[in-house]
């Protein structure tokens, strides 16, 4: 997994499992700052494929609570930026 940011658009892969299959995908989302605090949107999760790169978007198939954690484990291992909470010089 790479590197997010605490805010704006991000992108990470996943293998998603279940018992019959593996889905490899790449999930797309968006971090606001809103008044109430951290919003976070699902953009969309596509699959990944072989040669050709083009994939299945396949959102509407995943539990979206299962997103959101996932989404919300990959910022927790941000690294730390100071323009991300305002305390820059």
């Amino acid at each position: 997994m790479g590197t997010a940011s605490m805010y704006g658009n991000g992108c990470f892969d996943a293998e998603l499992d279940c018992a019959w299959m593996t889905l490899f995908v790449e999930i797309h989302y968006c971090i606001h700052m809103e008044e109430e605090g951290k919003l976070i949107e699902i953009d969309h999760v596509m699959t990944k494929t072989g040669n050709n790169g083009a994939g299945y978007n396949v959102t509407e198939w995943l539990n979206e609570d299962y997103i959101l954690n996932l989404i919300e484990e990959e910022i927790s291992n941000a690294d730390y930026h100071y323009l991300d909470h305002g305390d820059g010089p």
